[in-house]
């Protein structure tokens, strides 16, 4: 399901998938119809978000189980109010996530972080983070704030990485996807986003 046609033809075309195009804050289901719902990178598109939770916890089956993924704050927009990719509304660090999945009656079986990055990695997207917010008051076209900031970014980590005698630093391999099983006594996690089993 997804609201977007271009997206369900594509899952029609690749995945000979059964697609229904509908709003997530408005599931065309009737109650109580899944043992199980996947939800991948979706929470973060919508914008009524508790909305979202209740059209998913209505659509399953007393004992149902949700998968969601969604990404790591402190990852892709740390320290920040609002996010830093255009088409995301919100972004959750790990505990508020948490407290908001149970918020709506799910019990949380096993979090998984993807996609793990090393401490420097993270001080450089929380470094890259905040010089992208305060560069966004300059009140610039998107695709000029974008170019000034990988500009200065760049310009940076060469020095630093230049300085510090170490190799330039590269985004990981997009194709791999090892995930790990996440304690939940931390908000601050070294994974770019999480994948949460959970059941009502």
């Amino acid at each position: 399901m997804d609201i977007d046609y271009d997206a369900l033809r594509y899952g029609r075309i690749v995945y000979d998938a059964s697609c229904v195009c509908a709003d997530a804050t408005y599931l065309p289901f009737r109650k109580h119809a899944f043992d199980a719902v996947v939800s991948l990178e979706t929470l973060e598109h919508v914008r009524d978000q508790g909305a979202f939770l209740n059209n998913i916890r209505d659509s399953l089956k007393q004992g149902g189980r949700l998968i969601l993924s969604t990404p790591n704050k402190m990852y892709s927009s740390p320290f920040v109010p609002k996010p830093l990719n255009p088409y995301h509304i919100n972004e959750f660090y790990l505990g508020s996530l948490l407290n908001f999945l149970r918020a709506y009656g799910f019990k949380i079986d096993y979090i998984y972080g993807g996609k793990k990055v090393g401490k420097l990695e993270l001080l450089r997207r929380i470094f890259g983070s905040l010089m992208k917010f305060s560069l966004s008051k300059l009140s610039l076209k998107p695709y000029l704030l974008d170019h000034l900031y990988h500009l200065i970014y760049d310009l940076i980590s060469i020095y630093l990485l230049k300085h510090s005698g170490r190799q330039r630093l590269i985004d990981p391999d997009p194709s791999l996807f090892p995930h790990e099983e996440v304690r939940t006594t931390s908000n601050v996690v070294l994974y770019q986003y999480f994948l949460i089993c959970m059941h009502l």
